[in-house]
């Protein structure tokens, strides 16, 4: 700033009492270093005729120590969340291939031209006028299937294709019921499990090339590995005895 003698003044940038910072207000950033160098340069720069109190720099440093302690704790929780996702994550696996009945509400697509698992259709009464619509993630209807009049409970295959016969891309769906009249009807995916996907959206149950929510399975049901061994085992055990009987 300057006079009208063209002598510029030069204002000091703090003022007694007050702390700059440079982190943004609701936000815990910088580093010790840094509050500091902030708080040496307050103290050079302070009037000489009206000083920081000490229980101003008691204030000051003591709020320093209570950020340094959040940014500590939010770390550790951080951590925390991270241990218990994974562990999340690694109980899930029990799932892969067991036979699950899902709700069909949001799901994804993982890639162009997959093969959904099949729908389950069941209602309390018999419907008519009933279709199962899917949607895009914008909530644009991209196939319509219908639910035969008289339905109370059957089995809807879609071929991830649209009303076009194209091959839905990869991506975010939702299926929902238009009831009609008569019975409303549930849809519900059916299917096994075939792997636990990370996803940024969380981890994810792959079901044929469908990828649902673990908290949309209703129904858990047997190990189809374990039941096709099962089976196995007791053909064999058949035919030995059968072959001995002979013999």
């Amino acid at each position: 700033m300057s006079d009208s003698s063209g002598v510029t003044a030069t204002v000091p940038s703090t003022t007694p009492g007050m702390t700059t910072t440079s982190a943004s207000s609701g936000g815990l950033k910088g580093t010790t270093s840094e509050f500091l160098k902030l708080f040496m340069a307050q103290l050079q720069q302070q009037d000489p005729f009206n000083p920081t109190t000490n229980s101003d720099m008691v204030a000051q440093l003591a709020q320093m120590s209570a950020t340094e302690a959040q940014q500590t704790t939010n770390a550790q929780l951080g951590e925390i969340l991270g241990a218990q996702q994974s562990e999340a994550s690694a109980g899930l696996s029990s799932l892969i291939g067991r036979n699950c009945n899902a709700t069909a509400g949001s799901f994804g697509i993982s890639s162009e031209g997959g093969s959904p698992p099949p729908l389950e259709i069941t209602a309390a009464a018999a419907t008519k006028g009933a279709s199962v619509t899917i949607t895009d993630a914008n909530g644009k209807v991209i196939r319509k299937l219908p639910i035969a009049d008289g339905t109370t409970s059957t089995s809807i295959q879609w071929d991830g294709k649209d009303d076009k016969g194209n091959a839905v891309p990869a991506g975010n769906y939702k299926i929902k019921i238009d009831g009609g009249t008569g019975g409303t009807p549930t849809a519900a995916w059916q299917g096994a499990v075939q792997s636990v996907e990370l996803t940024a959206d969380g981890p994810r149950l792959r079901m044929g090339d469908v990828l649902i929510a673990p908290s949309d399975v209703t129904t858990i049901g047997s190990n189809t590995t374990t039941a096709a061994a099962s089976a196995t085992s007791l053909a064999r055990k058949i035919t030995s005895v059968l072959n001995g009987a002979k013999s």
